[in-house]
């Protein structure tokens, strides 16, 4: 899409037609070796993320992720959904990365993350709004990861947004 298309609509760059769609829920393996290039990548100092015997002095089953670390998991879940020929959340949602932002994001965490779990996540399109007169369009998105065994692990809400203006 051109900036002259963009120009001669500005609004409704995102599919609203995916409202209320549920993506199919995907499931990751969380491996040692991630959980240790993301600690290291966020400057994580704490030995729990990258040395089994320290994760396990700590009472850990294995190394427990960072907190963060449902980015990676949403990062694994969209390699899962190439590999099974399945389009990507921002490919559904049509995003303009000219003009796509990233806006407000939180998680409740309701468990640790740890290597070798086999998570699921479930993703929602909730809704689309505009702002600035529709200058900005926003789209907020849900996600959970879930463990077989002990339930909900994190709950995520984010939203991003076009800038049109």
């Amino acid at each position: 899409m051109s900036d002259a298309d963009v120009a001669a609509k500005p609004v409704g760059l995102f599919d609203r037609s995916t409202k209320g769609l549920a993506l199919p829920t995907v499931s990751v393996e969380v491996e040692r070796g991630r959980i240790r290039f993301f600690a290291k990548a966020l400057g994580e100092s704490d030995p729990i993320h990258s040395d089994i015997a320290a994760a396990h002095a700590a009472g850990y089953p294995d190394l427990p992720a960072p907190p963060s670390f449902f980015m990676a998991i949403e990062a694994m879940a969209d390699e899962e959904r190439a590999r099974l020929g399945q389009p990507s959340l921002v490919a559904l949602l049509k995003c303009d990365f000219r003009r796509l932002l990233h806006g407000d994001e939180s998680y409740a965490y309701h468990g640790l993350v740890f290597a070798g779990d086999a998570l699921q996540l479930d993703t929602r399109i909730i809704d689309f709004y505009e702002k600035k007169g529709g200058l900005m369009e926003f789209v907020t998105i849900e996600s959970s990861v879930s463990h077989a065994e002990r339930g909900t692990l994190i709950t995520a809400t984010r939203t991003l947004l076009h800038r049109l203006g």
